[in-house]
């Protein structure tokens, strides 16, 4: 049971640090280089056109309108990369601790 509980308890705080992570980055991004982030917010705003196209039935449309935006888009991106460099990092920090 204390095995399961360890597991979870650290996917959830990953997954809690990489979200956290993902603003301090998007913030500091705004701050530090605004060309930046607008070019990612254009990118965004283009997958958002392509998602959401007029082909699309309307019951799945007005879904797609209310969910996809381009901020929740960019959100995915900087925490997708707030992911990548938590493994990164507590892969480097715990590989010496390894039990063999």
């Amino acid at each position: 049971m204390g095995l399961i509980f360890a597991r979870a308890t650290n996917a959830t705080f990953t997954i809690f640090l990489s979200f956290v992570l993902s603003y301090i980055m998007l913030i500091a991004m705004g701050i530090l280089w605004p060309e930046g982030l607008d070019w990612l917010v254009q990118r965004a705003k283009e997958v958002e056109a392509m998602v959401v196209r007029p082909g699309i039935p309307v019951r799945y449309k007005v879904w797609l309108d209310l969910l996809i935006e381009e901020g929740a888009i960019l959100l995915l991106f900087f925490t997708m990369v707030a992911r990548i460099l938590v493994a990164i990092v507590g892969t480097a920090l715990s590989s010496p601790f390894k039990k063999h």
